[in-house]
């Protein structure tokens, strides 16, 4: 849980509350990650949305809870998803201790730290369980906030995917791909 202040447009918020995400939330997720995909030009999710129905998000997130390697958490403002952010990783032993992060923020609450509350508790998470020892993630090169928040949080770049996804104008762009490690 973590406190607001006033933002420069008078908006008041006094409790964020963070939570893992419960098959019971599916819903108010797929709409979430429905506007975040039409109003950031940040991730792959774009107009098309996520694609899944109530009942297979509904089934991944009763999945994720179950495993040790994988989380979701919602940043929530009163009853509304203000941000997401999850850990995937695989079943199978070889690679199960490679976690990948995704993270992000409705533009409305976009400012206010909500990301690095988001960040922080799932690094929190991971090195609490223990499993992931390599934590990898992908941002657009032009992203250079986020870019800061993950360097802040001790990611580093690990290689360049020149080409590795398009603007919203159809241009190429580079894709940098960053990685924790956990002992």
């Amino acid at each position: 849980m973590a406190d607001w202040q006033t933002s420069d447009e008078g908006v008041v918020v006094t409790e964020v509350i963070v939570r893992e995400a419960q098959a019971s939330d599916a819903q108010n997720l797929i709409a979430f990650l429905n506007c975040v995909g039409k109003e950031s030009h940040f991730l792959t999710l774009d107009e098309a949305g996520i694609l899944m129905t109530d009942s297979q998000m509904s089934d991944y997130l009763t999945q994720i809870a179950a495993k040790d390697n994988n989380a979701y958490f919602l940043a929530l403002v009163g009853d509304e998803i203000a941000g997401v952010v999850s850990l995937t990783a695989d079943f199978h032993e070889r690679i199960r201790h490679i976690g990948d992060l995704f993270i992000v923020v409705r533009k409305e609450y976009q400012g206010y730290g909500l990301g690095q509350i988001l960040l922080a508790d799932m690094l929190a998470f991971v090195s609490e369980v223990g499993v992931i020892k390599r934590l990898e993630l992908q941002v657009q090169k032009r992203n250079e906030k986020a870019i800061h928040l993950y360097q802040k949080h001790g990611f580093e770049i690990e290689t360049v995917r020149k080409y590795g996804a398009r603007d919203e104008q159809g241009q190429l762009i580079d894709v940098l791909e960053m990685v924790q490690f956990f002992d």
